[in-house]
């Protein structure tokens, strides 16, 4: 079985990736940039091998990372 280890602001855009804010929203709320956003997604598209933000969602809510 495959663990993947998932850091700090993954998890907090994790969170805020399965909800229906734009990744500029997402940006103000953890206090950096939207290109810092795009990083993260990014690096988060490899590392889960997903490769649109409905697979973030999908993700998130099986992993429990969404919170209503």
């Amino acid at each position: 079985m495959l663990v993947i280890l998932v850091i700090t602001w993954e998890e907090e855009f994790l969170i805020f990736v399965a909800t229906e804010m734009r990744y500029k929203e997402i940006a103000d709320c953890m206090f950096c940039s939207p290109r810092t956003i795009e990083n993260y997604r990014n690096i988060l598209w490899d590392k889960l091998e997903i490769k649109t933000r409905v697979g973030f969602a999908v993700y998130a809510i099986e992993n429990g990372y969404y919170v209503k």
